[in-house]
């Protein structure tokens, strides 16, 4: 009894192995290959939703299914956006051997990790992994961003101001991939969180807690990623100044002082041609 036993669980322990031997054999026999990464390529750095900078150059993915060097006909295919799920359908060459997607002259935002999924004739399932790179760009939908010096990746962004004893945030609104790291300086000199209210955060932010008069001035942000093109690293920067102004937290009072101020002098005016009309009309009488 106990050897029949023993036999079952050796001959299940050699199936499970089996099983598994035939999977990792069957995934390493086919494979997705196709272009590893695309360039979104741009002249300046300076994009918004409503108008989003393009690529100069078309953009396309491209992947195939392989098996021992063969190439094998494609049933289906899409290309998955990894950071939000978003599915593009994709288009299978006549001789189904290859599954593209164009993108043509891509939006910034279009970059990220993407997913090629095959489905091949044969139903077998592969999948492929590709990039698509941008530089550093400011992201400026609200307030007003000028260019440096006539420079496309230096700006000066508008002002933030805060009340003396508040909080305040800054902040640097980049699209880049990958991801871009974030250094600052303050009025031209290297910028760190040793003062325990201020909180840089690694997505581009500075966070100033109780400010006051001494926070005032220039912050810089210099964005930085870098990707490999052609065997070759490159690095990019975009730099974005803005200035912090301190107001006293009795600043509310000076306009309201200015409103009573007009009020009060059209009061005395209006006061004044009235006791003027009534002292006309009572010479009138007079006479």
């Amino acid at each position: 009894m106990c050897l029949s036993a023993t036999f079952y669980v050796a001959v299940s322990c050699i199936i499970v192995q089996f099983i598994a031997l035939f999977n990792q054999r069957l995934c390493e026999a086919a494979r997705a290959i196709g272009n590893p990464s695309a360039v979104i390529t741009v002249s300046s750095a300076r994009t918004s939703k409503n108008n989003p900078l393009h690529s100069h150059e078309n953009v396309t993915l491209w992947c195939q299914a392989e098996e021992q060097g063969s190439v094998l006909p494609i049933k289906s295919a899409v290309f998955s956006r990894k950071r939000d799920g978003l599915v593009l359908k994709a288009e299978i060459s006549s001789d189904r051997k290859r599954a593209y997607y164009h993108f043509g002259l891509a939006h910034v935002a279009d970059s990220g990790n993407y997913t090629c999924k095959l489905t091949t004739i044969n139903g077998l399932k592969v999948n492929g992994n590709h990039q698509i790179f941008v530089r550093p760009v400011v992201l400026v939908d609200s307030g007003h961003f000028e260019a440096q010096n006539n420079d496309p990746f230096k700006f000066f962004g508008h002002g933030v101001t805060a009340v003396r004893g508040s909080s305040v945030e800054i902040n640097c609104p980049v699209i880049a991939f990958p991801a871009a790291r974030f250094s600052w300086t303050k009025n031209g000199k290297e910028f760190s969180a040793k003062d325990p209210r201020v909180n840089i955060q690694i997505d581009g932010k500075i966070s100033i807690e109780k400010v006051n008069d001494g926070d005032k001035g220039i912050y810089e942000c210099t964005a930085t990623n870098e990707f490999v093109v052609s065997g070759h690293t490159e690095a990019h920067q975009v730099m974005l100044s803005r200035m912090l102004r301190v107001k006293s937290e009795l600043a509310w009072l000076w306009p309201l002082l200015v409103i009573i101020a007009i009020i009060t002098l059209l009061l005395l005016i209006i006061i004044s041609c009235e006791c003027k009309k009534k002292r006309n009309e009572q010479k009138l009488l007079v006479e």
